[in-house]
């Protein structure tokens, strides 16, 4: 009996504690809440910027409501700028209302803070937003008139692409606002724009070739047949630079349509060209492609740009050939050491498993030189890969005497994959004798396993 009472009150004793301890975590916490709404209403402006960058980094948005009476309220543009910032990671529209009131009654607002309010409406277009944004295409800065147009791809508003057409085909007005125009008959997917931005993206006698790349693009972006028929008559284009647009803009189409052309890609004179049809050809996982993504990885003359972009797209396409091929690529020591670097992301990425023989010979291969700048980049590689099966490379790697780079790599892949089995082996790495960048890791991951 004296047990089970002397049980009662030490439960007792303990439970206030507890009890306690929660309100002092509750007090804290109101505490910050209460500094924080304290800064907004009474803080300098640079102290309330600084908060609410705090607050955009933590994803809080707890104080938007407090933030839009401050918005209202505050005399400096630059601190609204940086709560309209907040309110659009926050995809909050409570200040729209707002900013479109300031926009149209405030004259005095720089260009950049115009720009900043300009973006932010965008997203939250009424008929009457759009209206006045599409006023804002005729004012006498550019900064600001670029700004409407660009806004103008995410209205609804029925006239808006027709009053874009006229305006990309007045001689009279600003050639710097146009690429904005196109871009933003691309963005609106505006078809009735079809015939005019094909008559610009063919047009080899204009002095002002990105209105072409932009055309060309925009074709893309509205993505049907008459536009598809415009860009592949673009392939054989003198220029480079339209001929590289023209494969970015393919990658709108079905993939059935314009493989071949992508693979036609991969061959022009243009080592931009080829990396980007590589690239595509990647993206959208093109199989047919593997057979000359092999040969250009192998033998382009570009190893920097296309035999790596080729490489990556295989990576990207998989598959058993792509594969065994990556790996002949790492495994071989004639290789270039970019490439085999790339190899050893991909592998340890994508097919780690059917791979770790491989890994292993290239370690053994690479082990007892002076130097290996592979054996390096591949232990580092799998540090940072999360995988039951390098259980044994880690072991091995804690062994390596020539850096302590293969000891760290070890660690933290021990760390990162939890193995418990290897408890020992890191003990071993936390005796004073030990160097004390490896003996801190070392003691780290004993913490954490």
């Amino acid at each position: 009996m004296n047990n089970l009472r002397l049980y009662i009150i030490i439960l007792l004793l303990l439970i206030p504690g507890f009890i306690l301890s929660a309100d002092e975590n509750e007090k804290e916490i109101k505490s910050l809440q209460e500094d924080r709404l304290e800064t907004i209403m009474y803080g300098i402006d640079t102290q309330v910027s600084e908060l609410i960058t705090k607050l955009e980094t933590e994803k809080n948005f707890d104080f938007n409501e407090d933030l839009l009476i401050l918005l209202e309220n505050s005399i400096n543009s630059r601190l609204k700028v940086s709560i309209i910032k907040l309110f659009e990671t926050a995809e909050d529209d409570s200040a729209v209302d707002y900013i479109f009131q300031e926009l149209q009654e405030n004259y005095n607002l720089a260009d950049d803070i115009k720009v900043s309010f300009i973006n932010y409406i965008a997203d939250y277009q009424s008929n009457e937003i759009s209206e006045y944004l599409l006023e804002l295409v005729d004012v006498e800065s550019n900064t600001i008139s670029i700004a409407a147009i660009t806004a103008l791809g995410k209205s609804d508003l029925e006239n808006t692409t027709e009053k874009l057409i006229e305006y990309l085909d007045d001689s009279l007005f600003d050639d710097l606002r146009k690429p904005s125009v196109i871009e933003t008959l691309g963005k609106l997917k505006a078809e009735e724009a079809l015939e005019i931005l094909s008559d610009i993206a063919t047009d080899i006698y204009t002095e002002n070739s990105s209105l072409r790349w932009k055309a060309v693009v925009a074709l893309g972006e509205i993505g049907n047949e008459k536009s598809l028929v415009v860009l592949k008559s673009l392939f054989s284009d003198k220029d480079p630079y339209l001929r590289n647009y023209t494969i970015t803009a393919l990658k709108h189409f079905p993939s059935k349509e314009i493989e071949n052309l992508l693979i036609q890609g991969l061959k022009d004179s243009s080592w931009r060209v080829r990396v980007n049809a590589a690239m595509s050809l990647g993206e959208l996982g093109i199989k047919e492609s593997i057979p000359i993504l092999i040969y250009k990885a192998e033998n382009d003359p570009d190893i920097r740009n296309v035999r790596s972009a080729s490489v990556r797209a295989l990576g990207e396409i998989g598959g058993g050939k792509a594969y065994d091929f990556i790996r002949k690529l790492y495994e071989n020591e004639r290789s270039d050491i970019g490439l085999r670097s790339i190899s050893i992301s991909i592998l340890a990425e994508k097919d780690l498993s059917n791979s770790v023989k491989t890994i292993n010979r290239v370690i053994d291969k690479e082990w007892d030189k002076d130097k290996s700048g592979i054996l390096d980049y591949t232990c580092k590689i799998l540090s940072t890969t999360k995988n039951p099966t390098l259980k044994d490379i880690y072991a091995r790697m804690l062994n390596y005497d020539k850096t302590l780079n293969l000891k760290l790599y070890a660690l933290r892949g021990i760390r990162l994959n939890s193995f418990n089995s290897l408890k020992e082996e890191v003990k071993s790495f936390t005796s004073d004798e030990t160097t004390n960048v490896i003996r801190k890791l070392a003691i780290d991951v004993l913490k954490e396993l």
